[in-house]
């Protein structure tokens, strides 16, 4: 039977050809937004390790007092203003790499024979309970650490998983950087900070070292706190520095425009996908419509020799199934060296997972769509069929 149809199908090859081309450019679109749709859903699922409602962020430039011992002062002397504000919870000091904000600090090397490469960022000890950090195991550092002949390192599961497998994470000892050595103290769950949709990498937090590195305040204002309260943080911050070098801006403004770098893609490529497939589903219904017309004798003949409308039925569904497996087949020949030849932005397997799903809805909506068609044909009267022969 299926040789059969692959008969019909070379003969009707000139009205067939088009929709055959059709079929292998929706494969590779529906391939493509399967695999990108699973590969960023895979990364929304894992968690955060950290919590961003209630959070603000003040970029502030604090090299604008020239006098070390009055800007150490001023940085002091702004964290307990702020802490003592009721409408705030924590209060915290950082680098300018933060969730959401699209910059990273990265640092690799393999002295010592232990080979790593990681992204970091400095804090001081209140920014874990500022952002909510979960902790899985040891902790953080605090200013009992100051001094210490070891530098203080929390990391990341992220970073135990991909470079200390085999060993114990707390109490290792690595040389971060080209200063002394620095120990493991802490390892936290997760620290997913380019965006919910983002894949994590491994993450090492820092003591903050010099006046340099207060780059940015994190402050956690209590739940239900009211949009008066920025123009009061900000207020505070203004008269204390003598300026209005600064600004401030809630992790929600941030967290959306940060997603929406995946939404806006990810909509597009599923209305295209979308697009095409309706122009499929339609050129279906047409050439099914158009070969019935033109088949009515055949269909009458077979009929009167014994045919049974399932037998009907299944012919026409058959042919367009046959023809979306030979399109299929061309689709996939390519599409399956593409992992190889090229690097994509999501896991082999995610892709060949996309590939099958795709395949699924695919010839779901083939068979879906020769369904009417395919019964127009069967319940064709063999009478009336060869009258109009």
């Amino acid at each position: 039977m299926i040789a059969h149809y692959f008969k019909l199908i070379w003969k009707r090859r000139s009205k067939n050809t088009f929709l055959f081309l059709q079929l292998i450019f929706v494969f590779w679109v529906v391939f493509g937004v399967f695999s990108y749709g699973i590969s960023k859903y895979n990364y929304y699922s894992t968690p955060l390790g950290f919590e961003w409602k209630d959070v603000y962020r003040v970029y502030i430039n604090f090299e604008i007092i020239p006098d070390t011992s009055a800007r150490e002062l001023a940085i002091k002397t702004l964290k307990s203003s702020l802490e003592s504000m009721p409408e705030i919870e924590n209060v915290s000091y950082s680098v300018s790499v933060s969730p959401y904000l699209g910059n990273s600090w990265g640092n690799g090397n393999d002295n010592d024979g232990f080979n790593f490469r990681t992204q970091f960022s400095h804090a001081d000890v209140d920014y874990f309970d500022t952002w909510k950090v979960k902790l899985k195991s040891g902790r953080y550092y605090d200013k009992t650490d100051e001094g210490n002949k070891y530098s203080p390192i929390v990391v990341s599961q992220k970073f135990v998983d991909e470079f200390l497998k085999d060993k114990e994470p707390l109490g290792f000892r690595f040389r971060f950087n080209n200063d002394r050595e620095s120990e493991i103290i802490g390892v936290i769950h997760n620290f997913k900070f380019q965006g919910d949709f983002s894949k994590e990498e491994p993450f090492a937090f820092l003591p903050l070292k010099d006046l340099v590195q207060y780059q940015m305040l994190n402050l956690r204002v209590k739940a239900g706190a009211t949009a008066e309260v920025e123009k009061k943080i900000n207020d505070l911050i203004e008269s204390t520095l003598k300026s209005s070098d600064f600004s401030m801006t809630k992790v929600e403004s941030s967290r959306k425009s940060t997603n929406s770098s995946t939404y806006i893609p990810l909509i597009g490529m599923t209305f295209l996908a979308l697009f095409l497939l309706i122009n499929i589903a339609m050129g279906l219904f047409g050439i099914l419509r158009y070969n019935i017309a033109k088949r009515i004798p055949e269909i009458g003949l077979r009929k009167v020799v014994g045919a049974t409308s399932g037998a009907i039925r299944r012919q026409f569904t058959g042919e367009m199934l046959v023809l979306t497996g030979l399109a299929f087949l061309v689709a996939f020949v390519f599409a399956v060296q593409l992992p190889f030849i090229a690097k994509l932005p999501f896991a082999k397997d995610v892709y060949f997972l996309g590939m099958g799903l795709g395949t699924l809805l695919i010839f779901l909506i083939v068979y879906l769509c020769s369904l009417a068609p395919s019964h127009q044909a069967a319940v064709t009267l063999p009478a009336e069929a060869l009258h109009e022969e």
